[in-house]
């Protein structure tokens, strides 16, 4: 039909704008870089994703389901032990970190990093910090109703030994963010495994 404006496939526009505000946070990603890694122009993201706070919500989303979801299946693996199935989680998310495809380092923790700021707006300041209290909680949840994390008395301690696993894979994000091979922070995770009491 004459003057329709071209079609473009949203999905991969939004996984393209994931992978800006991935690598560039809220703050560095400008309308210009989103706009030519989605390959369309600002009239078309605008009536296709809102604004630019709408489409890193989105954005948000799009990391969870894709590329974050995955990883906390290895939690709830039946017939495994407890050691092994976290540190197949620990290794999976840092190996996402590690930008083998994608940008280096965690949406979310990078995009938590610049809460504590006052660029971003409301809405995108909710979604990550519920993100965040949503990872937390599936770890608590590990810990104090795991029955082997019972038998060692980790379900006492749920929300530091949660913490702590969230401590430790915010910090690999930060390091191999600035260039920090895999090889290198592969160890931390056998010591912190170690440091809860689940020795090898």
């Amino acid at each position: 039909m004459a003057g329709r404006k071209p079609e473009f496939d949203k999905a991969h526009a939004l996984e393209s704008a994931t992978k800006v505000f991935w690598k560039k946070g809220y703050v560095g990603a400008s309308m210009a870089d989103l706009t030519k890694a989605m390959g369309i122009n600002k009239p078309s993201l605008y009536s296709s994703f809102g604004n630019k706070e709408k489409l890193f919500v989105l954005s948000l989303g799009q990391y969870l389901d894709r590329y974050a979801k995955d990883r906390m299946q290895f939690l709830t693996e039946e017939g495994v032990p407890l050691r092994q199935r976290l540190h197949s989680y620990l290794l999976a998310t840092v190996k996402g970190q590690a930008g083998e495809g994608t940008p280096r380092g965690c949406y979310l923790a990078f995009g938590l990093s610049e809460t504590a700021g006052d660029a971003l707006p409301s809405d995108a300041i909710d979604a990550l910090k519920a993100a965040d209290a949503e990872a937390v909680k599936q770890l608590v949840d590990l810990f104090r109703f795991d029955k082997e994390s019972q038998a060692i008395g980790l379900d006492r301690r749920a929300e530091e030994c949660a913490m702590y696993l969230i401590t430790l894979l915010h910090g690999t994000a930060s390091v191999l963010r600035s260039g920090r091979e895999l090889k290198e922070v592969e160890p931390s995770l056998e010591f912190a495994l170690n440091g809860l009491g689940l020795e090898a």
